[in-house]
């Protein structure tokens, strides 16, 4: 199984159909759903998915998402000392002021859990050597 990590900008862009990205979400979703994918995520996503769904489109709607996520279909990864250690070194290392630090965190879990696709529609994931599944390539 391919491990692919989702992030906040793909589970907005599937929840909110008002996100400029929500018809490419559900065709990347599609695609997904066709391979065969072990599904990994972070507390921090969770944090700011169910927030902005909360805010977007409504609160029942944001703990439906929840009650997906906690599923048992994902793995939740909640960030140890030395997961953290490693979120501020690459946060550190970053020049750009638009970096965010959950950003940081997600490609922390990406390098630990040894993650090289993500579904997401944030150029950070790029630009730190992941690959954007239906964006910079298609899993095989």
């Amino acid at each position: 199984m391919t491990p692919l990590f989702i992030d906040t900008s793909a589970l907005i862009a599937l929840h909110y159909s008002q996100d400029s990205s929500h018809a490419k979400a559900l065709h990347i979703l599609e695609s997904i759903s066709q391979r065969r994918c072990s599904f990994y995520t972070a507390v921090n996503v969770l944090i700011e998915s169910l927030t902005i769904i909360s805010q977007r489109v409504n609160k029942h709607y944001a703990v439906e998402l929840l009650d997906e996520l906690r599923s048992g279909k994902y793995t939740i990864v909640h960030p140890s000392e030395n997961l953290i250690s490693e979120a501020e070194t690459i946060f550190r290392s970053i020049r750009s002021k638009n970096i965010s630090y959950s950003d940081c965190i997600s490609f922390a879990v990406m390098r630990m859990y040894n993650i090289g696709w993500v579904f997401s529609f944030d150029i950070h994931f790029k630009k730190q050597g992941f690959k954007r599944i239906g964006i910079d390539g298609k899993l095989q």
